[in-house]
């Protein structure tokens, strides 16, 4: 899973090569740490868990099982955030079929039950370990 470093949101965004990303995380880390180490071990493991979840279709499958990334985004003037995403164009649209071995039910949309809702579940989870992080840092 490729990570990446964004500034701002939506159309505007501006994605950073690994040099600019470099050296604004490093910015980030060296300001606060336990922010960018909590929100990359979070967002790889909900990429990890949608990966290992994602259907796959048998025939003409074109891979979108393997088209996740995270990364973090700086939205001005002072906000972090991560993101878990599926590239692939068409990740939204799909569906769950009738002969899919899954326990996801029939014509629920995949990425939102196997990435958007566990992301929703965890976001409190999130802020408690980065209040957690921070408290231990400044003691």
């Amino acid at each position: 899973m490729a990570r990446v470093l964004r500034y701002g949101k939506g159309r505007g965004s501006i994605t950073m090569d690994s040099t600019q990303r470099d050296l604004i995380m490093d910015t980030i880390k060296a300001a606060e740490p336990s922010i960018v180490k909590v929100l990359e071990s979070e967002t790889e493991r909900l990429a990890k868990d949608s990966e290992e979840k994602w259907l796959v279709r048998e025939k003409k499958s074109k891979g979108s099982k393997f088209k996740h990334q995270t990364g973090i985004r700086i939205i001005p003037p002072y906000t972090i955030e991560a993101f878990v995403e599926n590239t692939a164009p068409y990740a939204w649209a799909i569906k769950v079929g009738r002969e899919s071995s899954t326990n996801i039910r029939e014509g629920r949309r995949l990425a939102d039950v196997v990435l958007w809702t566990p992301a929703r579940k965890n976001a409190q989870k999130v802020v408690e370990r980065i209040a957690s992080e921070t408290v231990k840092r400044i003691k």
